[in-house]
């Protein structure tokens, strides 16, 4: 699919590019001959005729909305550059918050550890998360227009590139979350200090340094049968946090050891500012091939025209879905269920950005 796309960019590239420049050294020639007025005269006409004409346009599509200026170099050649922006259209997701590696036991295990962290806390909290789809496009554009029909110069085909930042998408948790989310990483903090721990070993376990308090709580410890007893609930029942499917190869740490097997649940638990977040991923050069139909908007009104441009926008693969932890949802997890897997499985298919748009110019000179 690469191969054939660049070599239609080339094909479109260079056949005005070659006709252009046959065209140019038959009139260089016929200047050389010429008396130096007729050289004069022929650059003269030529600005005249090509970079004395400007438009400027307004366009609305799937990349978003967009202002452009097009200006001709040659009979059947036009560059055209603008600027496109998406607005930020939420979407809403929501993701279920559970307890272990067991979804078929999550639920049980859920609500006996909630009505834990809601004694610690004072907070209820919810057996889920809400969270906020949006876009966050935008690219500069440079596009060569090409009119390869000699009597009719209406169709057209486009060539050209849109550049842009990376990051095309994001998602976090709505503010709404946030209490749920906090007892989420009260819960996993305590979880990670008790567990796997003898009652030896916890006997020099601070679940807080209240040493904040004074010199005179330096050295005070929680009384070592109470964390016994929180150490075996919180074994028992395991992590808290948002499961979104199975790892698809063995996660590695900087080391190389192996952190998370092949097959393992990926559960995706609050940053260390309390929040879940997700961001997409594309190339930020994004090649562009298309075609168009151009005319006027008003008959007999050569200024006002109206063009209606389909083509896809190369962006160099699949795209990347990775959360705060580094996790890249598309290409490290599969078997993601519900509304969200739905949307992972589409963004999976996006190899390239389909575009569509409909543009509307006034020539000023």
């Amino acid at each position: 699919m690469k191969r054939i796309v660049l070599f239609l960019l080339v094909v479109v590239a260079v056949l005005p590019m070659k006709a252009q420049q046959t065209e140019m050294a038959q009139q260089r020639q016929q200047i050389q001959l010429a008396p130096e007025p007729a050289k004069k005269n022929f650059l003269k006409n030529y600005f005249k005729k090509y970079f004395q004409h400007l438009d400027v346009g307004v366009n609305l599509g799937t990349t978003g909305i967009g202002v452009d200026v097009s200006m001709p170099v040659h009979d059947i050649v036009c560059l055209r550059t603008g600027f496109n922006y998406m607005p930020r259209v939420e979407v809403p997701m929501t993701f279920g918050i559970q307890v272990g590696d067991d979804p078929a036991t999550s639920d049980s295990k859920f609500a006996k550890m909630a009505s834990v962290l809601q004694d610690l806390t004072g907070n209820p909290v919810s057996d889920h998360v809400d969270m906020i789809g949006k876009a966050k496009m935008w690219n500069w554009n440079f596009l060569v227009d090409v009119y390869p029909l000699k009597n009719n110069k209406h169709w057209r085909v486009t060539a050209g590139f849109f550049l842009g930042p990376s990051t095309i998408a994001e998602s976090y948790n709505k503010t709404e979350s946030m209490a749920s989310l906090v007892a989420v990483g009260i819960y996993n903090n305590m979880y990670n200090k008790l567990h796997g721990k003898t009652k030896r070993e916890l006997a020099s376990v601070k679940l807080v340094d209240l040493s904040v308090l004074g010199p005179e709580y330096k050295d005070l410890y929680f009384d070592i049968d109470m964390l016994y007893a929180l150490q075996q609930g919180f074994d028992a029942a395991g992590r808290m946090g948002v499961i979104l499917g199975t790892y698809v190869n063995d996660v590695l740490d900087k080391e190389g050891n192996v952190i998370h097997k092949k097959g393992e649940y990926y559960m995706m638990t609050p940053d260390d500012d309390d929040m879940v977040k997700a961001d997409m991923k594309v190339n930020a050069f994004k090649p562009y091939i298309g075609v168009g139909y151009e005319g006027r908007l008003v008959k007999g009104n050569d200024r006002l025209t109206v063009a209606v441009d389909a083509g896809v926008m190369l962006w160099g693969g699949k795209p990347s879905l990775i959360t705060h932890d580094g996790t890249d949802l598309i290409h490290d997890v599969e078997g993601i269920t519900d509304k969200v897997g739905d949307y992972v499985d589409i963004i999976s298919k996006l190899y390239v950005f389909p575009t569509l748009s409909v543009r509307f110019a006034y020539t000023i000179f």
